[in-house]
């Protein structure tokens, strides 16, 4: 009886803090939203002030950090980008494997997600259609079937959870921007394991390979960018076969 008692307790714990988690996230999600829209018109300092009144509101919005990590990148702040998409790739990884109290809260936060990777989807679609924001919305197109699909067998109180190759493409920028290569290299290797047709990171791990001297690497890099489709500054094919003589 008594462990009965200690069970329902910690089902009811973990019920009421999935609760709150909702309501920070839908009071965070408004200053989210604002925050795309500057980032559409390119105001950048709004933006990210946007992001980090979202952020104090819900410490755990993956989305936003990485929106911040953003809005930083545009303004050259690549230190603090580096911080924010730090962050935000440590909170889908603390995803992995979370256990819910109840189906019904593993349910809940999937459809949480599906509403907010649709919101990022609109956002890369309202906006200039490049090759990056293409790439990215195909691969939350693909986040979203994956959560669909788990939706729909409906049973699992875990959440299955991989780092999204755009963090990983993300934190790989940072790094460059930075000139740390290896960190970089890292990143855009972990990027590609996530999504093998990404082709801006297949690209951008064939500028360090160049930068480090490893020239056949960076051709291999930049055939398996091409042959995914992506569009390959000729520059950076001219000074690969350069250096290969």
């Amino acid at each position: 009886m008594q462990r009965a008692v200690v069970v329902a307790a910690i089902l009811l714990a973990g019920a009421g803090a999935y609760a709150q988690m909702r309501a920070e996230r839908e009071r965070a999600r408004p200053f989210f939203r604002t925050a795309q829209g500057l980032m559409r018109s390119e105001q950048y300092p709004e933006a990210a002030k946007s992001y980090q009144q979202a952020i104090d509101i819900d410490r755990e919005f993956e989305d936003a950090y990485y929106g911040l990590g953003l809005a930083n990148m545009r303004m050259r702040k690549y230190a603090e980008a580096l911080v924010s998409y730090t962050k935000c790739r440590d909170l889908y990884q603390a995803m992995a494997g979370k256990q819910f109290s109840s189906k019904q809260d593993a349910q809940r936060y999937r459809q949480d997600r599906l509403t907010e990777i649709d919101e990022s989807i609109r956002t890369y679609q309202s906006g200039p259609q490049t090759m990056q924001s293409q790439d990215s919305v195909r691969q939350l197109q693909q986040q979203k079937r994956e959560i669909q699909d788990r939706i729909s067998r409906g049973s699992d109180m875990s959440i299955s959870n991989t780092i999204p190759s755009f963090v990983s493409l993300a934190l790989g920028s940072a790094y460059f921007r930075l000139q740390q290569w290896p960190d970089a290299e890292r990143e855009f290797k972990a990027a590609i394991a996530a999504d093998p047709k990404s082709g801006e990171a297949l690209n951008n791990l064939a500028v360090v390979y160049l930068q480090t001297g490893r020239f056949k690497e960076a051709d291999d890099a930049v055939k398996a960018a091409e042959k995914a489709g992506y569009n390959v500054h000729p520059q950076l094919k001219q000074d690969i076969k350069a250096k290969l003589g």
